[in-house]
């Protein structure tokens, strides 16, 4: 399959939404924030100059309809300035604090969508076996997929949405819920689309805003990424426009996008429009990261020259205000130790801003590069010793395509896969051989 790849370049149609999650690092709906005119009127401004309507890219903003109940009314005075507010049901995190979901939390959940959000992602239900009770998101060794059940899974979560439709149909609001389709192969993520729709009146099919291709059944390695990116191509659920909104959940590097913006390129994706959430540049003032160039870069506490980098980086768009000992003193300090030693809390939330909004418009950059650049895509993947596989990627156009690309990488091992176990061991030693 190693010929030249068709790389027809379709991608000036594609304009990606670059969602931002975990807002709580940023303070964007603290009262403090939110309620203040001044720090309002600068957030907008910093949003407009720096990642509203950048070049390939809108920006839109999410929160957790469960735990972050208050977030979507206090995101409103921001509307100008970012495309959609998204809402998460917060299912994983109900799950994880060990509460119950229960009918009447879902409601409660939908109304809030309904009331603040233009997108509300559906509560899901996941079609995996843990076999030990627990396990973590990447760990996919402790669980295996729920072949006899994931129908009525799939069934159940059409419900779900179908009551949700209902809530927003109440309310008169033209929040509109995405899909969750989970499966271990194509075909079970097929069926789980069918199983799912038929739960939904057909009237309302084109109500549904969009997918996102759930990873729990199927796993979290490369070759799943690439599975996934495929499958949801040939999912049939279309608007009025004729096209597919896909999500796609927890990017937090590049190479997560680089099979997208492939099938963006070969024309697969001619019917799909692109979203992506993360959280890794909402919250780089307090893991010390920051994105320029190509890559995330890592700093310590301790003064080095990388400050005077991103200093320098921050102020090609926009004036810092503040001197380099200060935009230092503010990126390695909390709110109130900088208020405390005499500083003002407008520039502390200046900085703050001016450092995640200028690694979200450099990552906004690089893919935009790399969309309209297939030869780019093909060097950044042969940093990363895949260059042959992508390359191969190109020529996917069709289901049989997939399989023979998809043969080729277990014949030769050559792209990583963590996926989970399609069935359940044959015996408890099974689970460690």
């Amino acid at each position: 399959m190693d010929k030249p790849p068709d790389t027809r370049v379709y991608v000036m149609s594609h304009t990606l939404e670059y969602v931002v999650s975990g807002t709580s690092y940023m303070r964007l709906s603290n009262p403090q924030v939110s309620k203040s005119p001044e720090n309002v009127a600068m957030i907008n401004d910093l949003f407009t100059k720096f990642v509203h309507n950048q070049k390939g890219h809108t920006f839109s903003a999410l929160y957790n309809a469960y735990q972050e109940s208050s977030f979507g009314e206090r995101f409103q005075p921001y509307k100008s300035a970012i495309k959609n507010i998204h809402a998460d049901s917060g299912g994983l995190q109900i799950v994880t604090l060990g509460k119950t979901i229960t009918e009447e939390l879902k409601d409660k959940i939908y109304e809030n969508q309904a009331k603040w959000s233009d997108v509300g992602m559906c509560f899901d239900e996941i079609p995996v076996v843990l076999t030990d009770g627990k396990s973590d998101r990447n760990d996919v060794n402790a669980r295996y997929f729920d072949f006899d059940n994931y129908e009525e899974m799939a069934r159940k979560t059409g419900r779900n949405i179908k009551r949700q439709l209902e809530i927003f149909e109440k309310n008169n609001s033209t929040c509109k819920p995405f899909a969750i389709l989970q499966g271990n192969c194509y075909d079970t993520y097929m069926t789980w689309s069918e199983q799912l729709l038929s739960e939904v009146p057909q009237g309302w099919h084109e109500r549904i805003g969009g997918i996102a291709m759930g990873a729990a059944a199927l796993g979290t390695g490369p070759l799943e990424d690439v599975k996934r990116a495929f499958i949801a191509s040939q999912i049939p659920l279309r608007n009025k426009q004729g096209k597919l909104h896909l999500h796609i959940l927890g990017v937090g590097s590049i190479r997560r996008l680089i099979p997208y913006l492939i099938f963006c390129q070969n024309g697969l994706y001619d019917h799909i429009e692109i979203s992506y959430d993360s959280t890794t540049h909402s919250r780089a003032a307090e893991t010390g990261l920051y994105f320029m160039g190509d890559k995330t870069i890592k700093y310590g506490r301790e003064w080095s020259d990388l400050y005077q980098t991103f200093y320098d980086d921050i102020e090609k768009t926009e004036p810092v205000g503040c001197s380099i000992k200060d935009f230092y003193a503010i990126l390695n300090s909390g709110s109130e130790k900088w208020k405390e030693s005499g500083g003002d809390f407008h520039m502390w939330l200046r900085v703050r801003y001016l450092f995640v909004l200028s690694s979200i418009r450099n990552f906004m950059h690089r893919v935009d590069q790399l969309m309209n650049d297939p030869e780019e895509i093909l060097r950044f993947t042969g940093k990363l010793k895949l260059e042959h596989q992508f390359r191969n990627l190109y020529n996917v156009k069709t289901v049989e395509d997939f399989k023979r690309w998809e043969s080729d990488q277990y014949l030769g091992g050559s792209m990583k896969s963590m996926a989970v176990k399609s069935q359940a061991p044959a015996t408890l030693e099974g689970l460690f051989g």
